[in-house]
C-alpha cells in the first residue's frame, strides 16, 4: 500500500519458547518423583503460588503431607492465604492450589515450606516475576532447589490459555449495559469454539498497560500500550486526597459522582448535540468543571471518581483502537489493577462496547493475578529444570536417553531467532531463545547456521 494508508496491521514476528509436548498442548507436565510441581510468580508487592498435586498421592508421602497442611488451613504463616476459591480439581484428579503471600516475607515462606519438608530437590519449580531472579540463590542455598526462570509475558500468555481451554467458568464478558448498571456476568464455554479462534489481543493492565497480539496459545508479541494503568490511577488519586492505600482510594472512588467534576455536553450546550450525535452527558472534558472552580470545593469521593473514569476509559478507548489495527477476534483483559476492582471492569467493557457499537467484547478472567504463577507452572519441568541440586546430574524419565555411552546427553541447543519486520520496529531483533534435547549424533564440536532460516546449531 502507498505511504500513509492502512491496509491490515503490520506483520507480527512470532516468538516460541520451548517446544515440550505439554507446551504445545498447554497441558500439565508429567509429574517429578516428589509429586509436587510448583507455580510462583514473585512480584515487587505479592507473590503467587500455584501448587500442583497428582491425583494418586499414595506413591508420594510428600505430595500427600503437603495437601493436608494445607487444606487444613485458610492462612499460612505472617501474610500467606489460601485463595481457596480458585482451587480446581482438573477431570483426571489433578489439584491446583491456589496460595500468594507478601513478598518482603519470602525468607519466612521459605523456613515453612523446610519446616513441612514437603518442598525440596525432587519439585519441579517454573518461577516467573522480578523475584524469579532475587531469590533464586537463597532458595538453592537453604532448600537446595533451583527452578526454571520464565519471561513475565510468556508467562501471562501460557497461564491464560491455560484456563481458557481447560477450565470453566474462567473467562467471561457483561451483558450489554448502560454507564451506571451494575451489568451481570456472561461465562463462555470451554468448549465454546470461538475461544480457540486466533488472533486476540491480551491487555495486561498493571501499573502501565501492556498490549500483547497473540496468533497462538504460545506466540504473541507486544505491539504496544499505555504509561496510563493502576500507578497512574493510584498516584493521582493520592495526590487528589492523600489516600493512604490503594483500596481507599478504590473505596472513595465508589461513593463518588464524577459528573460532578468532568465537563459534561450538557454544561456546554444546554442539552444533547444531536447534529454531531453527542448526547447530554458525554464526558466533553474530564475535570473539566476544575478549570472554573476551586479544587477545595470537590470532594474526595468525587475527585477520585474522575480519576477512575479518566483512567479506564483511556485504558478502553486505547485496547480498541489497537483492536481497529490488528483485528482480533478476541480482546482479553487481565493485570492486577482488575482484581477485585469491578468499576474499572464495568466502565472498560462499557467503553469498548460504546465505541465498537457492540461488535467487540471486552472478555476479563476469574483467578486474576494468579495467570503468571500457573504458566510458570507450566514450564516446572523444562529439561533445564531436570537436574537435582542435591546429587550429580541425572536423566529425568521425560529426557530422551543416549544410546551410546559417550559424550554429552543435552545436546544440541538450538535457538529460534525471530525476524522482525523492520518497516515497523526499528529495535534491535531479539531472540527467543528454546531448547530441546535429543541424542548427540557424534563427538567434536562446531556451531553452524543455516543460512536464511534464522536457526543456528550448537554442540
Amino acid at each position: 500500500p502507498r505511504k500513509g494508508s492502512f491496509d491490515g496491521p503490520p506483520p507480527i514476528g512470532r516468538r516460541q519458547s520451548a517446544p515440550s509436548d505439554w507446551l504445545r498442548r498447554l497441558s500439565i507436565p508429567q509429574f517429578p518423583d516428589s509429586g509436587i510441581m510448583l507455580g510462583m510468580d514473585i512480584g515487587g508487592t505479592l507473590s503467587k503460588v500455584v501448587i500442583c498435586l497428582p491425583s494418586n498421592m499414595a506413591d508420594s508421602d510428600k505430595a500427600r503431607k503437603l495437601r493436608e497442611y494445607l487444606m487444613s488451613r485458610d492462612t499460612i504463616g505472617t501474610t500467606g492465604k489460601r485463595d481457596k476459591q480458585f482451587d480446581v480439581k482438573m477431570p483426571d484428579g489433578v489439584e491446583l492450589i491456589f496460595v500468594k503471600y507478601e513478598t518482603a516475607r519470602s525468607i519466612n515462606a521459605i523456613n515453612i515450606m523446610k519446616s513441612q519438608g514437603s518442598i525440596g530437590p525432587g519439585s519441579a519449580v517454573g518461577c516467573t516475576g522480578g523475584g524469579a531472579i532475587k531469590y533464586n540463590k537463597i532458595f538453592q542455598r537453604e532448600m537446595r532447589l533451583g527452578w526454571v526462570q520464565v519471561d513475565e509475558m510468556e508467562a501471562l500468555v501460557s497461564g491464560v490459555s491455560y484456563l481458557i481451554q481447560n477450565v470453566p467458568q474462567s473467562i467471561y464478558e457483561f451483558e450489554r449495559h448502560k454507564e451506571e448498571d451494575m451489568p451481570k456476568k456472561r461465562y463462555l464455554s470451554i468448549h465454546d469454539q470461538s475461544l480457540s479462534t486466533y488472533p486476540r489481543l491480551v491487555v495486561n493492565v498493571g501499573s502501565g498497560v501492556s498490549v500483547l497480539y497473540c496468533e497462538g496459545p504460545k506466540q504473541y508479541r507486544r505491539v504496544g500500550g499505555s504509561p496510563t494503568g493502576g500507578a497512574t490511577f493510584y498516584g493521582l488519586a493520592r495526590l487528589l486526597t492523600g489516600c493512604k492505600s490503594f483500596s481507599e482510594a478504590l473505596a472513595l472512588a465508589k461513593s463518588g459522582d464524577s459528573t460532578n467534576v468532568d465537563l459534561l455536553v450538557g454544561d456546554i450546550y444546554g442539552g444533547h448535540y444531536t447534529k454531531l450525535g453527542l448526547s447530554a452527558d458525554m464526558i466533553a472534558a474530564y475535570f473539566g468543571k476544575l478549570a472554573k472552580c476551586d479544587a477545595k470545593k470537590f470532594s474526595k469521593e468525587d475527585l477520585v471518581a474522575a480519576v477512575l473514569k479518566l483512567i479506564t476509559y483511556t485504558i478502553g478507548s486505547t485496547a480498541w483502537l489497537y483492536a481497529r489495527i490488528y483485528r482480533p477476534k478476541r480482546l482479553v483483559f487481565t493485570g492486577n489493577f482488575l482484581s477485585g476492582n469491578d468499576d474499572a471492569r464495568h466502565r472498560i467493557a462499557y467503553m469498548v462496547q460504546t465505541l465498537s457499537k457492540g461488535e467487540t467484547s471486552a472478555l476479563f478472567m476469574e483467578r486474576e493475578g494468579y495467570f503468571g504463577a500457573l504458566g510458570a507452572l507450566l514450564h516446572a519441568r523444562e529439561e533445564k529444570a531436570c537436574v537435582s541440586r542435591d546429587s550429580s546430574p541425572r536423566v529425568s524419565a521425560m529426557m530422551p536417553r543416549k544410546a551410546s555411552s559417550g559424550g554429552s546427553i543435552l545436546s544440541p541447543l538450538k535457538l529460534n531467532v525471530v525476524q522482525e519486520d523492520r518497516e515497523h520496529d526499528n529495535s534491535i531483533s531479539t531472540a527467543s531463545i528454546y531448547q530441546f534435547f535429543q541424542p548427540d549424533e557424534g563427538a567434536g564440536g562446531e556451531a553452524k547456521r543455516r543460512k536464511g532460516s534464522g536457526v543456528f546449531t550448537v554442540r
